[in-house]
Protein backbone atom coordinates (compact mmCIF):
# COMPACT_ATOMS: atom_id res chain seq x y z
CA UNK A 1 0.00 0.00 0.00
CA UNK A 2 1.45 3.58 -1.06
CA UNK A 3 1.12 6.37 1.30
CA UNK A 4 -0.50 9.71 -0.90
CA UNK A 5 -0.27 11.95 1.88
CA UNK A 6 0.33 12.44 5.58
CA UNK A 7 -1.95 15.33 7.16
CA UNK A 8 -1.76 16.77 10.75
CA UNK A 9 -5.08 15.93 12.46
CA UNK A 10 -5.09 16.88 16.05
CA UNK A 11 -2.22 16.91 18.77
CA UNK A 12 -0.05 14.18 18.78
CA UNK A 13 -1.58 12.42 15.78
CA UNK A 14 -1.41 12.43 12.22
CA UNK A 15 -3.53 11.41 9.61
CA UNK A 16 -1.84 8.88 6.69
CA UNK A 17 -4.12 8.64 3.00
CA UNK A 18 -2.68 5.41 1.08
CA UNK A 19 -3.35 4.55 -2.40
CA UNK A 20 -5.57 1.35 -1.67
CA UNK A 21 -9.04 0.59 -1.61
CA UNK A 22 -9.60 -1.99 1.60
CA UNK A 23 -11.23 -1.19 4.67
CA UNK A 24 -8.10 -0.18 7.04
CA UNK A 25 -10.51 -0.74 10.21
CA UNK A 26 -10.24 -4.44 9.44
CA UNK A 27 -6.67 -3.88 10.22
CA UNK A 28 -7.50 -2.32 13.78
CA UNK A 29 -6.73 0.59 12.92
CA UNK A 30 -8.93 4.10 13.36
CA UNK A 31 -10.00 5.00 9.85
CA UNK A 32 -12.77 7.05 7.99
CA UNK A 33 -14.20 5.79 4.80
CA UNK A 34 -11.87 7.46 2.96
CA UNK A 35 -9.08 5.60 3.76
CA UNK A 36 -7.05 8.37 6.35
CA UNK A 37 -5.57 6.10 9.15
CA UNK A 38 -5.07 7.93 12.73
CA UNK A 39 -1.77 7.20 14.01
CA UNK A 40 0.63 8.99 16.61
CA UNK A 41 2.45 11.76 15.38
CA UNK A 42 5.94 11.20 17.02
CA UNK A 43 5.91 7.38 15.69
CA UNK A 44 5.18 8.48 11.81
CA UNK A 45 8.55 10.46 12.54
CA UNK A 46 10.89 7.52 14.13
CA UNK A 47 9.48 5.62 11.15
CA UNK A 48 10.41 7.70 8.98
CA UNK A 49 7.08 7.83 6.76
CA UNK A 50 6.40 10.22 3.69
CA UNK A 51 4.46 10.51 0.71
CA UNK A 52 5.40 7.57 -1.74
CA UNK A 53 6.28 5.20 0.64
CA UNK A 54 5.15 1.53 0.19
CA UNK A 55 4.05 -0.47 2.95
CA UNK A 56 3.00 -4.30 2.25
CA UNK A 57 0.42 -6.09 4.91
CA UNK A 58 2.78 -7.13 7.95
CA UNK A 59 4.48 -3.77 8.16
CA UNK A 60 1.06 -1.88 7.87
CA UNK A 61 -0.39 -3.76 11.09
CA UNK A 62 2.47 -3.67 12.90
CA UNK A 63 2.36 -0.29 12.54
CA UNK A 64 -1.11 -0.18 13.60
CA UNK A 65 0.04 -2.15 16.62
CA UNK A 66 2.34 0.24 17.59
CA UNK A 67 0.48 3.50 17.40
CA UNK A 68 -2.56 1.80 18.74
CA UNK A 69 -0.34 1.00 21.68
CA UNK A 70 1.81 4.15 22.04
CA UNK A 71 -1.66 6.35 22.27
CA UNK A 72 -3.58 4.18 24.96
CA UNK A 73 -0.49 4.24 27.47
CA UNK A 74 -0.53 8.28 26.76
CA UNK A 75 -4.27 8.09 27.41
CA UNK A 76 -3.90 5.66 30.31
CA UNK A 77 -1.27 8.47 31.97
CA UNK A 78 -4.13 10.90 31.40
CA UNK A 79 -6.55 8.91 33.46
CA UNK A 80 -4.43 8.01 36.20
CA UNK A 81 -3.92 11.51 36.15
CA UNK A 82 -6.87 12.49 37.23
CA UNK A 83 -8.62 9.73 38.93
CA UNK A 84 -7.60 6.79 41.52
CA UNK A 85 -8.35 3.63 39.85
CA UNK A 86 -8.02 -0.53 39.94
CA UNK A 87 -6.18 -1.80 37.09
CA UNK A 88 -9.10 -3.54 35.74
CA UNK A 89 -11.02 -0.01 35.43
CA UNK A 90 -8.46 1.12 33.25
CA UNK A 91 -8.45 -1.35 31.00
CA UNK A 92 -12.22 -1.07 30.77
CA UNK A 93 -11.68 3.09 29.91
CA UNK A 94 -9.51 2.07 27.40
CA UNK A 95 -10.91 -0.17 25.57
CA UNK A 96 -14.02 2.35 25.08
CA UNK A 97 -11.19 3.89 22.42
CA UNK A 98 -8.78 1.59 21.82
CA UNK A 99 -8.11 -2.09 20.59
CA UNK A 100 -8.22 -4.77 23.51
CA UNK A 101 -4.41 -5.56 23.12
CA UNK A 102 -3.47 -2.14 23.01
CA UNK A 103 -6.23 -1.28 26.40
CA UNK A 104 -3.92 -4.59 28.38
CA UNK A 105 -0.96 -3.16 27.10
CA UNK A 106 -0.88 0.33 28.23
CA UNK A 107 -2.50 -1.18 31.62
CA UNK A 108 -0.12 -3.77 31.86
CA UNK A 109 2.42 -1.18 31.74
CA UNK A 110 0.87 1.23 34.09
CA UNK A 111 1.25 -1.37 36.45
CA UNK A 112 4.79 -2.24 36.06
CA UNK A 113 5.62 0.90 36.80
CA UNK A 114 4.02 1.07 39.75
CA UNK A 115 1.00 3.78 39.00
CA UNK A 116 -1.57 1.65 39.15
CA UNK A 117 -1.90 -1.20 42.57
CA UNK A 118 -4.81 -2.71 43.08
CA UNK A 119 -4.34 -3.59 47.09
CA UNK A 120 -3.36 -0.09 47.77
CA UNK A 121 -6.28 1.55 45.92
CA UNK A 122 -8.55 -1.25 47.75
CA UNK A 123 -7.27 0.13 51.00
CA UNK A 124 -7.65 3.66 49.89
CA UNK A 125 -11.45 2.98 49.03
CA UNK A 126 -12.30 1.01 52.22
CA UNK A 127 -10.99 3.53 54.02
CA UNK A 128 -13.43 6.53 52.12
CA UNK A 129 -16.33 4.79 52.26
CA UNK A 130 -15.89 3.37 56.49
CA UNK A 131 -14.78 6.24 57.18
CA UNK A 132 -16.35 9.43 55.48
CA UNK A 133 -19.26 8.03 54.03
CA UNK A 134 -19.75 5.58 56.83
CA UNK A 135 -21.54 2.67 54.58
CA UNK A 136 -21.09 -0.68 55.22
CA UNK A 137 -18.31 -3.26 55.14
CA UNK A 138 -20.36 -5.40 52.52
CA UNK A 139 -21.24 -2.28 50.72
CA UNK A 140 -18.05 -1.09 50.36
CA UNK A 141 -16.70 -4.45 49.14
CA UNK A 142 -19.42 -4.98 46.48
CA UNK A 143 -18.15 -1.22 45.11
CA UNK A 144 -14.55 -2.16 44.61
CA UNK A 145 -15.91 -5.45 43.16
CA UNK A 146 -18.20 -3.90 40.69
CA UNK A 147 -14.67 -1.84 40.07
CA UNK A 148 -13.14 -4.61 39.14
CA UNK A 149 -10.78 -5.82 41.64
CA UNK A 150 -10.64 -9.21 42.27
CA UNK A 151 -12.13 -10.80 45.53
CA UNK A 152 -9.18 -12.21 46.97
CA UNK A 153 -7.71 -7.93 46.65
CA UNK A 154 -10.83 -6.71 48.30
CA UNK A 155 -10.87 -9.87 50.94
CA UNK A 156 -6.95 -8.86 52.01
CA UNK A 157 -7.42 -5.24 52.43
CA UNK A 158 -11.07 -6.07 54.22
CA UNK A 159 -8.98 -7.82 56.97
CA UNK A 160 -6.10 -4.99 56.95
CA UNK A 161 -9.23 -2.87 57.85
CA UNK A 162 -9.89 -1.45 61.09
CA UNK A 163 -13.58 -1.79 60.94
CA UNK A 164 -16.31 -1.38 63.61
CA UNK A 165 -19.90 -1.19 62.71
CA UNK A 166 -21.45 -0.16 65.64
CA UNK A 167 -19.03 3.21 66.07
CA UNK A 168 -19.67 3.54 62.37
CA UNK A 169 -23.59 3.23 62.60
CA UNK A 170 -23.53 5.64 65.88
CA UNK A 171 -21.68 8.15 64.30
CA UNK A 172 -24.03 7.95 61.37
CA UNK A 173 -26.91 8.27 63.46
CA UNK A 174 -25.43 11.10 65.12
CA UNK A 175 -24.78 12.65 61.69
CA UNK A 176 -27.79 12.23 59.84
CA UNK A 177 -30.57 10.74 61.94
CA UNK A 178 -30.68 12.01 65.35
CA UNK A 179 -34.11 14.31 64.39
CA UNK A 180 -35.32 11.56 62.56
CA UNK A 181 -35.59 9.02 65.57
CA UNK A 182 -37.59 11.69 67.46
CA UNK A 183 -40.60 11.37 64.95
CA UNK A 184 -43.41 8.77 64.84
CA UNK A 185 -41.95 5.55 63.99
CA UNK A 186 -38.45 7.23 64.09
CA UNK A 187 -36.88 3.99 64.79
CA UNK A 188 -38.04 1.97 62.02
CA UNK A 189 -37.83 4.84 59.89
CA UNK A 190 -34.01 5.13 60.56
CA UNK A 191 -33.27 1.37 60.87
CA UNK A 192 -34.81 0.67 57.08
CA UNK A 193 -32.29 3.94 56.12
CA UNK A 194 -29.34 2.17 57.49
CA UNK A 195 -29.97 -1.42 56.20
CA UNK A 196 -29.98 0.72 52.81
CA UNK A 197 -26.35 1.33 53.52
CA UNK A 198 -25.98 -1.94 53.62
CA UNK A 199 -25.74 -2.97 57.47
CA UNK A 200 -26.89 -6.01 58.64
CA UNK A 201 -29.83 -6.31 61.07
CA UNK A 202 -27.85 -7.16 63.77
CA UNK A 203 -25.13 -5.05 63.64
CA UNK A 204 -27.83 -2.13 63.27
CA UNK A 205 -29.21 -4.29 66.49
CA UNK A 206 -26.11 -3.98 68.49
CA UNK A 207 -25.94 -0.35 67.63
CA UNK A 208 -29.14 0.66 68.96
CA UNK A 209 -28.35 -1.47 71.99
CA UNK A 210 -25.21 0.87 72.35
CA UNK A 211 -27.53 3.51 71.91
CA UNK A 212 -29.76 3.08 74.25
CA UNK A 213 -27.77 1.36 76.91
CA UNK A 214 -25.89 5.45 76.45
CA UNK A 215 -29.11 7.27 77.00
CA UNK A 216 -30.41 4.81 80.21
CA UNK A 217 -26.60 6.22 81.47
Amino acid sequence: MKIVEIKPRRKHICGIVFDCDIDLKEYGAEADPVGLLALDAQLCELKGLRSGMVLDDEELVELIRESSIKRAKSRAMWYISRQDMPKEKLRRKLAEHFPDYAAKAATDRAVELGLIDDFEYAKRRLQLELSVKKISLKAAAAKLLADGVDRETVEAAVEESEYDPTDSILTLIERKYTKKLCEENGREKVFAALMRRGYSYSQIKAAFNSLEDDWND
